[in-house]
């Protein structure tokens, strides 16, 4: 009873800091409803929260702004904040970057943007095509 209670607590306090829609989106992305403050976003619609109330190592987490959750849709810059590694919310000030660095992509393995290999060179065999003669 008492992790229902829980449950119901964390629900209530998560429509009341992100709304309905949000809290559904969590409940089915992440598993549990989370309440926290909005730390920032980046380029790709990415939001970033935190709750320093919660257990260590646990405070902070991503609501991504696309259905396909994938770990490589998170910049480096906020891999860094997300585990703890900076206190330091990302910005251009604080995570200055390289003039030879790219911008960050996702990882599309299994997806319909995924590398497709083709051959170029014709065939040393050709597959067999029967014919019928005519009765």
């Amino acid at each position: 009873m008492a992790s229902f209670n829980n449950l119901f607590s964390l629900t209530v306090s998560a429509i009341r800091s992100h709304g309905l829609f949000r809290t559904f989106k969590q409940i089915l992305v992440i598993g549990i409803p989370k309440s926290g403050k909005l730390v920032g976003k980046d380029e790709f619609g990415n939001e970033y929260y935190e709750n320093r109330n919660d257990p260590v190592f646990r405070g902070r987490w991503v609501l991504y702004s696309k259905w396909n959750v994938d770990a490589s849709q998170v910049p480096a810059e906020w891999h860094h904040w997300l585990h703890s590694m900076t206190d330091d919310v990302p910005t251009a000030e604080t995570v200055p970057k390289p003039f030879f660095a790219r911008r960050h992509t996702e990882n599309v393995t299994g997806s319909t943007g995924a590398f497709k290999t083709y051959s170029t060179v014709t065939p040393k065999i050709e597959s067999w095509a029967p014919v019928a003669k005519s009765r």
